[in-house]
């Protein structure tokens, strides 16, 4: 299912265990970014607004603690996706990603496989069930945020949250 919103939306998910991933990103400064914990691992959803590359580089963050991350990037015209060794596309995907990027990219003959956990997070940030949360993070820790999933912020430079 594809949003009806027309900005780009990222997803980033990783094996990972949540805390682990929380300390480590806050270690490195990484974010802002919410993180939300999974059977399967942890998504971690970044601002709407943060581009392809920065998302690359959150998901290298999460490689450094867990075995693998993928980055999801769609939109209603299509989506893209990388797991550190591998890349695609499905759709009129080029405006998600710098051109820069997009040679390195082929077109997925599949779907993507993520885990079912992973895709009801994106079904929920495709709902706009997310938006409230995740655009309001900030930029600092200590500021209280309001969820619909279980999250756990990342912050820049901030304390990690207990």
């Amino acid at each position: 299912m594809i949003s009806t919103v027309s900005a780009p939306r990222t997803l980033i998910w990783t094996s990972a265990p949540t805390a682990e991933l929380q300390l480590a990103l806050h270690r490195a400064e990484a974010g802002p970014a919410a993180l939300v914990p999974l059977t399967s691992g942890t998504v971690l959803l970044p601002r709407r607004e943060t581009g392809y590359t920065a998302a690359t580089r959150l998901a290298e963050q999460c490689r450094a603690v867990g075995d693998k991350a993928v980055v999801l990037r769609w939109s209603p015209a299509g989506e893209l996706w990388d797991d550190g060794r591998a890349a695609g596309h499905t759709g009129a995907a080029r405006k998600l990603v710098p051109l820069t990027r997009w040679w390195g990219l082929r077109k997925a003959a599949a779907d993507l496989d993520l885990p079912d956990d992973a895709h009801e997070v994106r079904r929920l940030v495709d709902e706009g069930r997310a938006d409230t949360w995740v655009s309001a993070l900030p930029d600092r820790a200590g500021l209280a945020i309001n969820t619909v999933l279980p999250v756990v912020p990342v912050t820049q430079g901030g304390s990690p949250l207990a």
